[in-house]
Parts: C-alpha cells; sequence; structure tokens
C-alpha cells in the first residue's frame, strides 16, 4: 500500500481527469463521440474520422495543443462544450475522491488543481460536481502555456504556489506527467492505477499506485492549527 507522512506535507496538487473523476467520461467524448460528430459534419465514415483524429492526436500529444479545446474546434468544426454536455450521464467521482479532499481540508492541507484539462471542460464539469469548491485554487495548464509534461509547466506552478517540493503530493493517473513531477523534485508521487472504470487496472506504472483514495491517507486526523 502507498504510505506518505502526512504530518510533514504542506501541499498536495492534485490532477482532475483520471485522479478525481472517472476518466470514462472523457474517454468516451474523445473515442466515441469525437469521431462520430467530426464524421457528421465532414461526411465521412467513422473509420476515416478516427484516422484523421487519431493522427493528428498522435502529432500533438504531450503538447497544450492536445488538451486545447479550441483547438479542436477551430480543426474539426465540431462544437466542444456541447459534445461535453452529451455526455454528463457518465460523469462521476472515483471512488473516495470527495471524501480526501474534505481529509485535506480538516488537515488543514493546502489542496490544489493542476491540471491539463480546458477551461471549458473544467466548467462543465464543476457545473454537475462542484469540484472546484473543494480546492483553495485551480490551476489549468492553459493558464501558463505549457502542458504538465513540461518542466516549464512546474517552474510555473511551483513560482504561482512555493512549497518546499519535499513537503508536496502530487497525484495523476499519466506517467509522463508524474515524470515531469519526478524531475522538479516533488517529493511524494502517487498514480491511479484505474483512471476508467470500465478498463482493467493497469501494469508497469513505476510509481506508488492505488485505486480507492483510503488507500493512501489515514481517514481521521486533528485539524493543524
Amino acid at each position: 500500500m502507498p504510505n506518505c507522512e502526512w504530518k510533514n506535507i504542506e501541499c498536495v496538487f492534485l490532477d482532475m481527469d483520471g485522479t478525481l473523476l472517472d476518466l470514462n467520461y472523457d474517454n468516451f467524448i474523445w473515442g466515441t463521440l469525437f469521431p462520430e460528430r467530426y464524421g457528421e459534419i465532414k461526411g465521412i465514415s467513422l473509420a476515416q474520422a478516427n484516422d484523421f483524429l487519431g493522427e493528428h492526436m498522435r502529432k500533438v500529444r504531450g503538447t497544450l495543443q492536445f488538451y486545447d479545446l479550441d483547438h479542436w474546434q477551430q480543426l474539426t468544426g465540431v462544437n466542444m462544450h456541447n459534445m461535453h454536455l452529451e455526455a454528463l450521464s457518465l460523469l462521476r467521482y472515483r471512488p473516495g475522491a470527495l471524501a480526501f479532499l474534505a481529509w485535506l481540508a480538516d488537515a488543514g492541507i493546502k489542496a490544489v488543481m493542476a491540471t491539463n484539462a480546458h477551461h471549458t471542460s473544467i466548467r462543465v464539469k464543476d457545473q454537475k460536481t462542484h469540484i472546484c469548491d473543494a480546492f483553495d485554487a485551480i490551476v489549468s495548464s492553459h493558464d501558463f502555456g505549457y502542458a504538465k509534461e513540461t518542466d516549464a509547466f512546474w517552474h510555473s506552478l511551483m513560482a504561482a504556489h512555493p512549497h518546499d517540493p519535499n513537503r508536496c503530493v502530487f497525484i495523476d493517473d499519466n506517467k509522463f506527467v508524474l515524470d515531469a513531477a519526478k524531475r522538479n523534485n516533488i517529493g511524494n508521487l502517487f498514480i491511479v492505477d484505474t483512471p476508467d472504470s470500465e478498463r482493467p487496472p493497469r501494469g508497469n506504472l513505476s510509481y506508488p499506485k492505488f485505486d480507492r483514495f483510503d488507500e493512501i491517507y489515514p481517514m481521521e486526523t486533528t485539524r493543524r492549527d
């Protein structure tokens, strides 16, 4: 079981999609709805739509463009906001996520959302889940102009929210993002094993892994002064 010296922790940086929220929502949007809507607009087959979108995604993966809904809307003509609304029935928290956020507040530990999600995506998800209310600060990579996979994002994040990196925790479902956090000396790193509830757990993750949040923290604590 992953562990952490929580008494020494000042700040927790948390990813949103696949970490706090079930990635099934995003996987359905990007893997099913997006090629369907693009194919309808262009009058092409689903296979052709998948080929075009897949090729472009491979080109921009790991960059800010990959996560930029404005970029995808300009490229394809698909209304990204409306497409996100279509799948709202799939939007839900991962096991124990809300309890963990409440525990951080009770423990007096600062909680900062650190996400690659575009602000349109954050707004849609917040309207249903009120996830932003649980955080002391919300940071999107689009605020800095660099994806979380880059060192520049971490330099900007730590400048905006300065803490001793050894007294910080970062939790994500993306190994490449965690690699960037590690390069920038974030001392406590955890990875989600099953970000999508409809897909099996993953292997070879290279970081301490968990599924339920109650695996990584003591569920009772005394609030700090």
